[in-house]
């Protein structure tokens, strides 16, 4: 392994991770190196365009490094980035595992992962559901802005008795799938098939998706769906990080999309 390399990335990391332009001296305690190794590899991470100095004494990353996570996250799919996480949720569970992304108002069912199971909560890849009472749906809709939330509830009907309609109490609804950052389906769209969802964030901040299990109601509790959503939210997390999405990004999530 190349000593130079990694310690003019190890530079560039924190200078990345560092919300204020840095100098020499802070830079080389840090890292852990001599004031002049520091100073050397800066000035080659400048002559590449990775570094600039905001002034004369300070240094900060560029753009550059922006411009290339950009162009590495534009080519990642969300679904080749959750399909192993999907599969490690349905070896756990036993259950139907969802990907699913908000289309027309709607819940898109980009993947899925079937139960194993006789009797399981039926859908379709590239299937529809109503986004107001799905967990997936709900988990992505409380992100958005009370204007689409307002727009969606307009045409919300009670396909159950759970089924929630009115655009004030999803509302409430939503500020509580974003505090406890999962939403839960309660028999809401089909009243025997109860699900569970977390939201998966892009690199801006914005929930574009989201990953969640459904299962019968007669063979699996409320309290048991709820017991698995740590796990949900640490893959959906994990999901997030790899679409390029920071652990400061995610944990500002609870703010819906101004």
């Amino acid at each position: 392994m190349d000593k130079a390399v990694v310690k003019a990335f190890s530079l560039l990391e924190i200078l990345s991770k560092n919300n204020s332009p840095m100098g020499i001296t802070e830079l080389a305690n840090e890292a852990d190196l001599g004031k002049s190794n520091v100073h050397r590899l800066l000035q080659t991470l400048m002559t590449l365009g990775y570094v600039r100095k905001p002034n004369d004494i300070l240094y900060t990353a560029s753009l550059k490094v922006w411009e290339l996570g950009s162009q590495v996250i534009s080519r990642v799919s969300v679904r080749d980035v959750a399909r192993p996480y999907m599969q490690m949720l349905a070896e756990a569970t036993g259950e139907t595992v969802h990907l699913s992304e908000l289309f027309d108002n709607q819940v898109l069912y980009i993947d899925k992962i079937e139960s194993r199971e006789p009797v399981r909560a039926y859908t379709h890849l590239g299937g529809r559901a109503p986004a107001y009472c799905t967990a997936t749906g709900k988990a992505m809709l409380a992100y958005q802005t009370d204007e689409v939330i307002y727009n969606v509830m307009a045409g919300a009907t009670a396909h159950t008795e759970k089924t929630i309609v009115q655009p004030e109490a999803f509302l409430t609804h939503a500020s509580k799938i974003r505090s406890q950052r999962y939403a839960v389906n309660r028999g809401e769209w089909r009243k025997d098939v109860i699900g569970v969802s977390a939201p998966i964030s892009c690199a801006l901040g914005r929930v574009v998706s989201a990953i969640g299990l459904s299962a019968p109601a007669s063979r699996v509790s409320e309290k048991q769906l709820k017991a698995v959503a740590p796990q949900l939210i640490e893959y959906a997390e994990k999901i997030s990080a790899n679409m390029g999405c920071t652990g400061s990004v995610w944990d500002a999530l609870d703010q819906p999309e101004m």
